[in-house]
């Protein structure tokens, strides 16, 4: 069976006598600028930043559910994942999704439209949202920084984030960080 490519064109509904744009026949959607919502973000709690984030990201997972299905969704590559939520991304507007694999760890790489700490962290909660919803996964993203406009954003377990944060606090480069992740993940003898 063949994997199904991801099509904007089935996806993205504009209803101009009504005005009104839908996604996948979810709820109404507005069409404001990203650095509006940057603003806005700004003045609200990060509790508040958060749960806008998780939402966002548990309705794209609910999407990619509905769009795939669990079973395949389970045991579907990367690539396939990262194309629909890519996808989803991009007609947010929140930038082009790529994933790079490091060893064992998985780093979500995101050309940014928007370079604001709160859209990378608006980003991170949407991505944990996503992968809570559509895969089960109980997942944190910890930013490993922008370098010429790329958001990295390392998938890790919560229990595992806090380490990681420690670790980027004191200056560690994300490169040293992915090299000692996979260097206790081999050194407690997992494969």
């Amino acid at each position: 069976m063949a994997e199904p490519r991801f099509d904007p064109a089935r996806t993205l509904s504009v209803d101009l006598p009504r005005g009104r744009l839908t996604l996948d026949g979810s709820d109404a959607r507005l069409l404001v600028s990203l650095s509006a919502v940057d603003e806005l973000l700004e003045s609200c709690s990060a509790d508040a930043r958060r749960a806008f984030g998780l939402r966002a990201g548990t309705e794209i997972g609910r999407r990619l559910v509905e769009r795939l299905g669990e079973q395949l969704l389970a045991g579907a590559p990367v690539e396939l994942i990262v194309e629909h939520l890519g996808g989803e991304l991009a007609l947010m507007g929140l930038g082009s999704l790529e994933v790079e694999q490091w060893g064992r760890a998985l780093v979500f790489g995101i050309d940014q439209v928007i370079g604001s700490p709160r859209i990378a962290e608006l980003l991170a909660d949407i991505l944990e949202g996503v992968l809570q919803r559509s895969l089960s996964r109980d997942a944190s993203l910890v930013s490993l920084g922008t370098e010429d406009g790329r958001l990295r954003l390392l998938v890790v377990g919560r229990q595992v984030k806090p380490v990681v944060d420690e670790w980027l606090q004191q200056g560690t480069s994300y490169g040293e960080v992915l090299t000692r992740l996979n260097r206790s993940h081999s050194d407690r003898g997992v494969s």
